[in-house]
């Protein structure tokens, strides 16, 4: 064959396989349906129920969104057979939150889908993760009167706000670099649906791949400080320091931490240094009429040191009990040892670790005392 009319019509071929890859993959926009939340509810050791929210921009549209729920064995699948039941391409360019259920959680599983999610180019690492009490599926499902986009009030309860600053907003690049680290343990914001609104009860900490426990707000406060973040929620106190029953709230506050380690990780001793420096927004007690010189704010200043220090060691106790270490405190000691360090050597040093702990408050101001 003539070699320039086999050179024509080898540039018209490609000129035509060209023109149908770009047809296929030029997908209009409403035929695209943006995921914005999914859930994973435990069903048994093979099954897992997969949910998603998509936002429906088309006016005609009925709802605001779209909810399917599939059974599944993998992610993958469910995706498939959430493409048959809807009329559009599936895409996650959109995803804001993912939403785990509790028993999911505590089997281990989370570690799986969270994985799968991690390596898909679509989604993008900021994505938030949150563990919720019961099923999953249920909160997206629910009825939020005044909140007609479901993918929007869960993606902005989860963001950082000065009210929840002991949420650890944890995205799926915060989960893989904590579940894979042999020096710290896993922290995930913990949910519950209550009637028509969703409230963020309390933190859910990890004992390797496994959900271990749930902590209170006040002492996921605490693990902020212990990472050393700079702005805190407010703090609210219960003082027992000879002047009855004392509660107080310091708001606006600042924040900053050292740790000095002994560097024995045979007998481990860690002494912490807090300083917290806030405003003094409310008070309810014995001194309320007292607190208007340097010298009373001084003393109360130095009841809160004592009270926190207390409550700080207690907490601190517990986690050594639950044999967990969300704050990374077994770091102070793995940075001195020679060799590689393993999860396990994490455990004997929590398990063994004498803590130390001294607050310095500063209230820079008083607000409403009462």
């Amino acid at each position: 064959m003539n070699r320039n009319l086999l050179l024509g019509i080898t540039l018209v071929l490609l000129v035509l396989l060209a023109g149908c890859s770009r047809k296929e993959l030029k997908v209009p926009l409403e035929d695209i349906g943006m995921v914005g939340t999914m859930a994973f509810d435990y069903m048994d050791e093979d099954q897992m129920k997969l949910t998603v929210a998509i936002p429906q921009y088309a006016p005609e549209a009925q709802q605001n969104t779209q909810i399917f729920s599939v059974s599944t064995d993998l992610v993958s699948n469910g995706i498939v057979e959430i493409e048959k039941l809807s009329d559009k391409k599936i895409v996650f360019n959109q995803l804001r939150v993912v939403l785990v259920n509790e028993e999911f959680a505590r089997k281990g599983e989370i570690r799986k889908v969270i994985q799968h999610l991690y390596r898909n180019a679509e989604v993008g690492n900021k994505v938030l993760i949150a563990i919720v009490k019961d099923k999953a599926e249920g909160i997206i499902k629910g009825n939020y009167p005044d909140k007609p986009n479901i993918n929007l009030y869960i993606n902005d309860l989860l963001e950082p706000s000065i009210n929840t600053a002991f949420n650890p907003n944890t995205n799926i690049h915060d989960f893989m670099y904590t579940i894979t680290n042999p020096v710290t343990d896993t922290i995930i914001p913990y949910l519950e649906k209550r009637d028509d609104k969703i409230e963020i009860k309390g933190v859910a900490v990890f004992q390797g791949d496994h959900m271990h426990e749930v902590i209170k707000p006040e002492e996921a406060l605490i693990v902020q400080a212990l990472l050393g973040r700079k702005s805190l929620a407010p703090l609210h106190l219960d003082i027992h320091e000879g002047h009855g029953e004392e509660k107080l709230m310091i708001d606006l506050i600042e924040s900053s931490i050292k740790m000095q380690s002994n560097k024995n990780i045979e007998s481990p001793k860690l002494v912490i240094r807090l300083k917290i420096k806030g405003t003094l927004s409310e008070y309810k007690g014995a001194r309320e009429y007292e607190l208007n010189t340097i010298e009373s704010i001084s003393h109360l200043e130095k009841d809160v040191n004592k009270q926190l220090e207390v409550d700080i060691t207690k907490f601190l106790d517990k986690l050594k009990n639950m044999d967990v270490d969300p704050s990374g405190l077994s770091e102070k000691f793995r940075m001195y040892y020679h060799g590689k360090w393993t999860t396990k050597k994490t455990r004997e040093v929590i398990g063994k670790l004498q803590t130390e702990v001294h607050v310095e408050t500063s209230i820079i101001s008083t607000g409403t005392l009462k």
